[in-house]
């Protein structure tokens, strides 16, 4: 599934409109865009998978939890293509960081259900509280600085490229 995310975010970015370098260059938000999103998705794809490795039990929760990660982060390409078409507007960068916010949030839920239906105590680590207090805070407050915002975001996530050793 989050290969197919991935696939569709690529096919909604436009070619230049010439041949010139400058052309390419006038594509920067929406490439930004593209390269912050692309990686959202892939730490997401080696978390998910490191979870599930380790994951003895599963139950219906966890499968309906999944299911709405996945559903949240199906929206990651129609964000990304909106906020890269009007970077600076309020409401696609509310959008976009708000469906990140969402997907950190479902994501926490199913690590906890998992934790449980495993016998295992949860509790949220300290990247987990910065990810969601920064996602919150960029969905609110992004619209007034949105390069600080796309910055916050891309610096949390980098954070998260190393997956925490267990």
């Amino acid at each position: 599934m989050l290969a197919i995310i991935i696939t569709i975010m690529i096919l909604e970015l436009d070619l230049p409109k010439g041949g010139a370098l400058k052309d390419f260059l006038a594509l920067g938000p929406t490439l930004l865009a593209y390269l912050l999103s692309y990686l959202f998705i892939a730490i997401y794809w080696v978390n998910h998978h490191l979870v599930f490795q380790r994951t003895e039990q599963v139950n219906v929760k966890i499968l309906w939890c999944n299911i709405a990660w996945l559903f949240v982060l199906s929206f990651i390409p129609f964000n990304t293509a909106w906020v890269g078409a009007y970077p600076t507007s309020w409401a696609p960068l509310s959008l976009y960081f708000a469906d990140m916010f969402l997907a950190s949030v479902t994501f926490c839920l199913m690590v906890c259900l998992i934790a449980h239906a495993n016998g295992e105590k949860f509790r949220l680590g300290p990247r987990s509280i910065v990810s969601l207090i920064t996602y919150a805070a960029a969905a609110s407050l992004g619209g007034f600085c949105p390069v600080a915002a796309f910055v916050i975001v891309g610096l949390v996530s980098c954070w998260w490229i190393l997956p925490k050793r267990k």
